[in-house]
This record gives C-alpha cells, sequence and structure tokens, in this order.
C-alpha cells in the first residue's frame, strides 16, 4: 500500500520551466564524516564556489523566478568558507531574491558567524545535530562535538529572540536507529528553546546507502527530487539530480548555459518519471530510494504529541528533505577565507 504523504507529494508533480529549489553547493568541503552521509567516500575534486558564479546564477534566478527557493547545501559545509556564505546571501538580497537558506552542522557556527548570518537576509537556517546525548551525537555526526553545536546553537537562537525579525531557526533529525529513542528528548530540548524542529528520513543518495524507507516498487511515484530541484556544484557543472554525487550522469555547466537552458535540457529525464516509464530511466535511478523518502516534518511548539501520532501510523519511519552532512572537530573559522577564485569562466 502506498504511503498516503507519497500519493498527496505525487499528485503536486507536474511539468515546469524553472526548478522550485535550487541547490548551491558553496564549498565542497566538509569538516565532519556523517554515518549517513556519502560525502567521505566522495572522489570529485572540492573547493570554494567563486562569487562570479553566483552572481551569475542570482541574477538569472531574480529575472526569471526570485520566488525560488535557494539552498547553500549540497554536498559540503558552507561555514567552512563563511565570508563568502554572508557576501552571497547579501547579493542575493540586493537583486531581490526572496528564499535563501542554509544548511549547516553546527560545529562552525561560532558568535562571530552567527551574529552577521542572522542579518545577511537568510530565510531559514538548518542546523543538522541529530542527536541528544553526547554518545549517540558522536556515533552520527563522526568528527563532530556534540557540546560545541548545542552551544552554538543556543546561542545563534538567544540571538535570533531578540531580533524583532530574522530567519527562522530549525534543527534537524534524520531518524535512525542510532538515534530514534532519543528523538522526543530531542525536540523538547529545542522546542523549548524557540527552535523548529526537523525530523526526516535518512536518503539513499542515489542508492549508494541502505535506509529504512521501503516501498513496493510497483507503486514508485515520480522522483520529487528529480522534478522540483535543481543542483550546482562549486565549479559550475549541474549533475542530473541530487544522486548523482559525483556529476556522472549528465554533461551542463552554469558557467556555459543559462540555468533556464540546462533545466530545459533535462525535460526528457523528468518527463520519463511523470509518464511512470521507470524501466527508461538511468541505471543509478534503478537503485535509488529516495523518490520513497516523502517530506520532512516540521515541529513547532505544542505539536510533538500530534507528530508521533502521526509517525506511528505511518508506512515510512518519516520523511525527508535534502541534506545530509557531517561534522568536524571544532574549530573557529579561518579569517579571510576566500570568496572562491576571481577568475573568468573555464574554457568550453
Amino acid at each position: 500500500m502506498l504511503d498516503p504523504q507519497l500519493e498527496r507529494i505525487a499528485r503536486t508533480l507536474g511539468p515546469s520551466r524553472f526548478p522550485k529549489k535550487l541547490a548551491l553547493e558553496l564549498c565542497a568541503d566538509c569538516n565532519l564524516a556523517c554515518s549517513m552521509c556519502h560525502h567521505p567516500e566522495m572522489r570529485r575534486p572540492k573547493g570554494v564556489m567563486p562569487y562570479l558564479l553566483w552572481k551569475k546564477c542570482a541574477d538569472e534566478v531574480a529575472r526569471v523566478d526570485p520566488d525560488t527557493e535557494i539552498w547553500f547545501s549540497f554536498c559540503g559545509e558552507p561555514l567552512m568558507a563563511p565570508d563568502a556564505l554572508i557576501t552571497f546571501l547579501r547579493y542575493g538580497t540586493s537583486v531581490g531574491l526572496r528564499s535563501m537558506n542554509v544548511n549547516t552542522n553546527g560545529q562552525l557556527l561560532v558568535p562571530e558567524v552567527a551574529a552577521p548570518l542572522l542579518t545577511s537576509g537568510v530565510g531559514t537556517i538548518v542546523i543538522g545535530i541529530d542527536g541528544f546525548s553526547a554518545p549517540v551525537y558522536a556515533s552520527v555526526r563522526v568528527n563532530g562535538d556534540r557540546d560545541v553545536v548545542y552551544r552554538n546553537v543556543e546561542h545563534l537562537l538567544e540571538l535570533r529572540q531578540a531580533m524583532q525579525d530574522g530567519p527562522e531557526i530549525q534543527v534537524q533529525f534524520i531518524e535512525m536507529d542510532e538515534n530514534e529513542h532519543e528523538m522526543r528528548a530531542f525536540a523538547e530540548h529545542w522546542l523549548e528553546r524557540g527552535a523548529t524542529v526537523k525530523v526526516r528520513n535518512k536518503l539513499s543518495w542515489g542508492g549508494r546507502l541502505d535506509t529504512p524507507a521501503h516501498q513496493e516498487t510497483e507503486e514508485r511515484i515520480p522522483c520529487p527530487w528529480a522534478l522540483t530541484m535543481m543542483h550546482v556544484f562549486w565549479d559550475g557543472r549541474v549533475p542530473r539530480c541530487s544522486g548523482d554525487v559525483e556529476g556522472e550522469d549528465f554533461e551542463a555547466n552554469a558557467w556555459h548555459a543559462p540555468l533556464t537552458e540546462i533545466w530545459g535540457k533535462l525535460g526528457s529525464y523528468r518527463q520519463l518519471h511523470l509518464d511512470r516509464r521507470f524501466d527508461e530511466l538511468p541505471e543509478r535511478c534503478q537503485d535509488c530510494r529516495d523518490w520513497m523518502s516523502g517530506a520532512a516534518e516540521r515541529v513547532r511548539e505544542g505539536q510533538l504529541d500530534r507528530l508521533e501520532r502521526r509517525r506511528r501510523k505511518r508506512l515510512l519511519p518519516v520523511v525527508v528533505s535534502s541534506e545530509g552532512r557531517s561534522l568536524v572537530a571544532a574549530h573557529p573559522p579561518t579569517p579571510g577565507v576566500p570568496l572562491g577564485p576571481e577568475v573568468p569562466p573555464p574554457a568550453q
């Protein structure tokens, strides 16, 4: 039996001239090696997105659809380049982008970064934590320090509460066997401090990782990731979808072509999904289970009991969004981290 939530999601999917969400890999390096993330095995080169590439993308989004959700996330930790992140957000605000959001593991969210981030124009800050106790946190967010991230996020929330207006702060809990028994304690801790709790399912990252999500193949729905989201690597390359983390399945580069043109070239792939011709999809799609993951649960004050009742009725343990990051030893950001090389686009 198909999960009712997947049925509802499937009814929202259709053709589009531009992605609803754009994930930009500001920095491809990460300071953690999380258990639920493919990043420790990533083979492609790593670097920081040049400011000129971001400007090119931001200008196009502002012209075509300024309501597009921009996510500074994908295969890296954006706060490893904090100066670039703040500069990118401020430029996006200046050209009229209405939804810019950040995913971080929070290890580098020190006070000197938190304050300018809150006033940068960012709409949502999602901090991936996934554990309440130190042992559970360490088993999931490998190389991270539980006390450091808790201290950083609690300070961020204090700063946010002192502001009249500002971004929503979400703390993320990816439910797994290792941590599911801590979900309520985790949620209660952060709800008391004014955060929104985001609960989601573990991703397979294009079939690379095992996940608890399960649906029968004959119940498959078009992939929400493929139909709604575009990703841009730090060097401008555009993968076919979020499961193509090495950029092996599609050749396009945001330096060389408009995002609208690249999205259009992926139209035949999206149509295979919409027509449910799943056996004609690329090989990677055959093993990918991310279409099963659903949508994230966002819990606010007074909603925790209702969430638990809903989740007990679900066929899937929980639902998802699009991330999965890692954490490493705490250290303050290096002053003057470059914004990315100020070089012309690579030759075609």
